[in-house]
């Protein structure tokens, strides 16, 4: 799932989701790996492994997005 339109610091993103087998997604900005977001038996897990404009407000979001299966999973 892709989401575009929108701007950071005047520079358009880009932001892509790809579902990954097992419970995993991962997160790219303006095609850079970002992110993975992963459920495990603990619950959400969100592994910032970039620097980015992404905190964990917007990776709430994304978690919650996924839940309501507004992000597909595989």
């Amino acid at each position: 799932m892709i989401f575009d339109n929108f701007e950071v610091d005047g520079v358009q993103q880009v932001v892509e989701f790809k579902p990954l087998y097992g419970g995993y997604f991962h997160v790219y900005i303006n095609r850079y790996f970002v992110t993975s977001i992963s459920y495990t038996t603990e619950g959400w897990r969100v592994h910032f492994n970039n620097n980015s404009w992404l905190t964990k407000d917007e990776a709430d979001i994304m978690i919650e997005l996924i839940e309501s299966g507004e992000i597909p999973t595989l």
